[in-house]
């Protein structure tokens, strides 16, 4: 059987052409990427200006010993820190785009929910058996788990992309580098999630081909109206002139 990568790309709704187009949105094709970022965005301003970013991590200490179940829930809404936000969109964005194109954006958006429910089971159990303590605050979950589809499904191009002290590096080493630049940046607490993310998202993208009930697509999709992005005019007129000698070849 075909890869998984190149299975996806001929799932995909809009072509090569219209989503290299210059004049493309940046997100277009990708709602679900753009609400986890733009989720992001807002609640670190929002947490900023509250001073609540201490409410909003992953604290097994206070979630086992005083009960505060809701950290389960928000802490991987937004980054910690404003250098931890930069980088970690920089790392999240083109991956998450990227895949939610290929896949399409309701099989994406059950991997997404697939795997950090998977992720979290994995950290509660794993800290609450082996260690105490655990904090960070972020998507690191997610990250991992479509750099877990980046590493597995994702081919080698140039695999002498560039050469460091007689090594050489493919293209994908850049990716790679700039994730672990975001990874490490809290040591093992980052790099805890970010793993049990990677592992789930190997586990999960069978499981992403049985999608999330229709009322959830529904529900989104009302509210998906309100940041989804349409392609320029110059995409649609050319999809209709395809369409149109489509039919006249037909007939």
């Amino acid at each position: 059987p075909l890869p998984f990568y190149y299975i996806s790309r001929s799932k995909c709704i809009m072509s090569s052409s219209q989503l290299s187009n210059p004049k493309a949105v940046w997100f277009l094709g990708a709602p679900v990427s753009k609400a986890i970022v733009i989720t992001a965005v807002v609640t670190y301003i929002v947490a900023e200006m509250n001073k609540l970013h201490q409410a909003l991590i992953f604290d097994t200490t206070k979630i086992f010993d005083h009960a505060q179940f809701y950290r389960i829930f928000v802490c991987n809404l937004t980054f910690g820190s404003m250098g931890e936000l930069i980088f970690g969109l920089l790392a999240l964005c083109p991956l998450l785009r990227r895949f939610e194109r290929e896949m399409g954006s309701r099989k994406f958006g059950a991997f997404i929910v697939y795997t950090s429910i998977l992720s979290t089971v994995m950290e509660l159990l794993f800290f609450n058996i082996f260690f105490d303590i655990e904090r960070y605050s972020g998507p690191y979950p997610q990250l991992g788990a479509v750099l877990g589809l980046f590493h597995k499904f994702t081919p080698r191009m140039h695999p002498k992309f560039f050469g460091v002290l007689g090594y050489d590096f493919s293209e994908k080493s850049i990716t790679y580098g700039l994730c672990a630049q975001v990874i490490l940046s809290g040591g093992f607490s980052t790099v805890t999630p970010t793993f049990f993310g990677f592992v789930s998202g190997l586990l999960a993208v069978k499981w992403s081909e049985t999608e999330l009930p229709d009322f959830v697509y529904t529900i989104a999709g009302l509210i998906g109206k309100v940041i989804t992005d349409e392609a320029p005019a110059v995409m649609m007129s050319r999809s209709v002139q395809r369409g149109g000698a489509n039919r006249t070849r037909r007939a």
